[in-house]
């Protein structure tokens, strides 16, 4: 079974006191290469881990590592120096590990060489064989995640190979002529582009160009998308051989072009995310437009921070805070994992550094989860505005960004698009919304079989980079389409169907179940009125909540006021012709009101 609205997960494994003590039901990264092996890890070890998460009912997360396992690709091949991503100049490329091993540094392998494939399998038939019951592909950077300022890639002999072949598939031999491909049998993209006088340092400052300006570089990159998807399916078909259907997720960051590959082969997400010290923000905004665009791909995030997001509260907790955290992704229906133990930081010559929590920081708010699954389970986020997600234009995005000093990579930060103001905007206004994705010849559309009249107003943006269909599926719309033109401009065009009164600060966030209209209305309260100074929030009373009935076209009499730590209990609920009304008597962090 695959990641459910009411998981727990823990990040690591742990003690089983520590599973017990949260109530929970998953483990998100095991498998753990230690940064200062003599070997590969012993599987002895791992299947004790599995086993003592399967005693406390935890399913065990089994981790193929990308990035963080380069030592162990020294251990296992001799040769590993012919898996690494290369250059232009035939150069190694380095990831952001700062420590050496065995006199190397940490390199980054193209997942297209055979070598690197086949450790990459013996990790997933290690784990798997130890019990694992999901398979998270963990740093998830695979070749194409190298085609950027940062690594320069590639242009290894394997990608020379691959890319080669794929040209003589998909290309017409006078396109290969026009493109000044002589001889398809000797061609090497390395070799074109430097007879062409293109150096490595243009290479890297044009390769996320969008539109493409450097010669065969759509095609090097069709290339390169087609391998992944192809690599991650048969993960997923790997993972087939140990149980029917073994849960698959990757720590992708998703909300990038170049990492939103294999959708169909993901069950799910494990990913980490950027968050900020209340100094910064108090309401995280940055997971608002990842929780959006996973409900888009009808994926489920299990969902924590960076390591550096730990570290200002491993210098001064403030769990309460974090807590916020955690209430916002129940809130959108996606888990955070238990931050019990989390490492923040790795410097050379010096001891890791950790966060801990203390035993009752987090219990209360992941206990209610396990005490209500019913109000979590099953629920998807109203919406009566529907925003256009392209991915062609994430990718001119990234595309400017490069042309900016932006080197690209495994980017935790989502890309602050004029879809993502607009999406922090509508939170802000209690707006309820989702995203449509109107895919490209990389990810599948979902527009032009969306059922447009369940919105009261569907948004693009310019430029929009759809295709003449999917802008013909807008245009019959008529008057409910819009074309975004900042923030301000879209909030004077909508309604509020949603309105609360008594204090300022509070997100409110409907969800219902679509295919049951009988079922009950769920509705999380989020008060970001936080004093940093106390690690607390200020209690907000007899607020007064307001749903327009044309927002679901229901009618609701009954209120019941469930909060972590308190028992539920009824709280005065009206109906007129035109809403509902609520009396939410008292709201701390975090409340849920169900509606009946």
């Amino acid at each position: 079974m695959a990641l459910k609205r009411s998981d727990v997960l823990i990040t690591r494994p742990c003690g089983m006191e520590v599973y017990r003590r949260y109530r929970a039901t998953g483990l998100g990264w095991g498998f753990l290469p230690e940064p200062d092996r003599r070997g590969l890890p012993p599987d002895e070890e791992m299947m004790r881990d599995v086993d003592e998460a399967h005693r406390c009912g935890v399913k065990f997360q089994g981790r193929v590592e990308l990035d963080a396992d380069w030592m162990g690709m020294i251990d296992f091949d001799s040769n590993f120096m012919e898996s690494t991503v290369r250059d232009l100049n035939n150069r190694p490329a380095i990831t952001w590990w700062t420590h050496t091993y065995k006199g190397h540094p940490a390199y980054h392998y193209c997942t297209n060489a055979p070598g690197y494939r086949h450790y990459l399998f013996y990790q997933l038939h290690r784990v798997l064989s130890a019990g694992a019951d999901w398979l998270m592909i963990d740093s998830a950077i695979p070749t194409i995640g190298a085609l950027n300022a940062r690594y320069g890639g590639c242009f290894c002999q394997h990608c020379m190979a691959g890319f080669r072949e794929f040209l003589r598939e998909t290309m017409a031999p006078e396109q290969l002529q026009s493109a000044g491909i002589e001889d398809i049998d000797r061609f090497d993209y390395g070799e074109f582009l430097r007879a062409r006088g293109i150096t490595d340092q243009r290479y890297r400052a044009e390769i996320l160009a969008f539109p493409p300006t450097l010669p065969l570089a759509k095609a090097y990159f069709d290339f390169q998308w087609r391998e992944v998807n192809a690599l991650f399916r048969a993960f997923k078909r790997a993972g087939r051989a140990y149980g029917v259907n073994v849960p698959m997720s990757s720590n992708s960051p998703f909300y990038w072009a170049e990492f939103i590959y294999a959708v169909d082969a993901h069950d799910f997400y494990t990913n980490e995310m950027e968050y900020q010290p209340p100094d910064v923000e108090i309401l995280p905004s940055e997971p608002i437009y990842t929780f959006k665009l996973a409900d888009a791909l009808d994926k489920l995030i299990a969902i924590t921070g960076v390591p550096r997001a730990f570290e200002p509260y491993r210098l001064q907790p403030r769990p309460s805070h974090i807590g916020f955290w955690i209430a916002q992704a129940y809130a959108h229906g996606h888990v955070f994992m238990v931050p019990d133990k989390m490492w923040t930081l790795r410097s050379p010559g010096k001891a890791d550094r950790w966060y801990y929590a203390d035993p009752d920081d987090y219990t209360a708010l992941y206990h209610f989860v396990r005490d209500f699954p019913q109000l979590f389970n099953d629920y998807e986020a109203v919406a009566s505005i529907a925003l256009i997600f392209s991915n062609k234009a994430v990718r001119q995005y990234l595309g400017e960004r490069l042309s900016q000093g932006h080197l690209g990579g495994q980017n935790r930060s989502a890309p602050r698009t004029p879809l993502y103001e607009a999406c922090q905007s509508l939170s802000r206004a209690n707006i309820p919304f989702c995203l449509l994705v109107a895919g490209d010849d990389w990810v599948a559309d979902r527009l032009l079989d969306a059922d447009l009249s369940a919105y009261g107003t569907v948004v693009r943006f310019e430029p929009s980079h759809l295709n003449e269909g999917q802008e013909s599926i807008l245009r019959e719309c008529g008057e409910k389409l819009l074309t975004y033109r900042g923030a301000d401009d879209l909030l004077s065009q909508l309604d509020a169907d949603i309105n609360i009164a008594g204090a300022d600060n509070i997100s409110v966030l409907l969800r219902h179940k679509p295919d049951d209209e009988g079922a009950p209305l769920v509705c999380h309260l989020l008060n970001a009125n936080y004093d940093a100074d106390a690690d607390g929030y200020e209690t907000a009373r007899d607020l007064e909540l307001r749903i327009d009935h044309r927002l679901l076209g229901r009618t609701f009499t009954r209120a019941w006021l469930f909060a972590p730590g308190r028992e539920p209990r009824e709280i005065a609920c009206r109906a007129d012709a035109q809403m509902t009304t609520i009396t939410v008597p008292e709201l701390d962090m975090w409340a849920i009101v169900r509606l009946s």
